[in-house]
């Protein structure tokens, strides 16, 4: 089963950096000049990125390019964008050949950066909510100023109310006239003029109509 190591990235003799590579590679993982183009491959910098997809575009034998010199691969992303590697830093990936002890592996390793990352956030969110720095709970105590003026104001309203809570009783107050009804429930008896100005409407309504109820026929 392959293993991800740090190698140290040196640039005129003098180390500036790691980059990350394979070593103790099985065979059937190995990229080989038989390999063919456009081939599934992992570069070891994105080893536990499984939802990737690198596709191979060539490798070089040491000497083959001036920009190889000892060595290596083009490879092309998702996006299209062509990154270079070292001979030892890409593997056949093996998803391909369905390579089981090294997917066991990467989905090990994919599960505990995932609960890393969760743990990592969830610390930022804490470290990121203010802190009470008194150490008081509940609300900050009033300004005196502010609290002084408070007190003589509700002195001065127990003064103006004698000591007495809620809406004071008004002083002038409209009695209420209790409407008589004789004792007699319901709607009160029409008066004569009444009765007879409403027979007369109503006589004159049966007049035009010739004592037909409803809507007129149309002619």
């Amino acid at each position: 089963m392959p293993k991800v190591i740090e190698k140290p990235f040196i640039v005129r003799n003098e180390q500036i950096g790691t980059f990350l590579a394979y070593e103790d590679v099985e065979p059937e993982l190995l990229v080989t000049p038989q390999t063919e183009q456009y081939s599934r491959v992992l570069p070891a910098p994105f080893f536990y990125e499984k939802r990737l997809f690198f596709g191979l575009i060539k490798r070089y034998e040491p000497g083959d390019k001036p920009s190889f010199p000892n060595g290596g691969y083009e490879v092309r992303d998702e996006s299209g964008a062509v990154r270079s590697y070292d001979l030892d830093q890409v593997i056949i990936h093996p998803q391909v050949i369905k390579h089981r002890k090294t997917l066991d592996k990467m989905a090990r390793r994919a599960e505990k950066e995932a609960k890393k990352r969760d743990r990592q956030w969830k610390k930022a969110a804490r470290d990121s909510k203010p802190k009470n720095k008194t150490g008081k709970r509940g609300r900050p105590a009033l300004d005196p100023a502010v609290k002084a003026a408070r007190e003589a104001e509700m002195i001065a309203r127990s003064t103006r109310s004698g000591g007495k809570r809620g809406r004071p009783k008004s002083e002038v107050s409209t009695p209420k006239i209790p409407r008589s009804t004789g004792g007699k429930r319901g709607r009160p008896a029409l008066s004569p003029e009444a009765i007879a100005a409403k027979a007369q409407a109503k006589a004159v309504v049966r007049s035009r109509s010739g004592g037909k109820r409803g809507r007129p026929k149309r002619k």
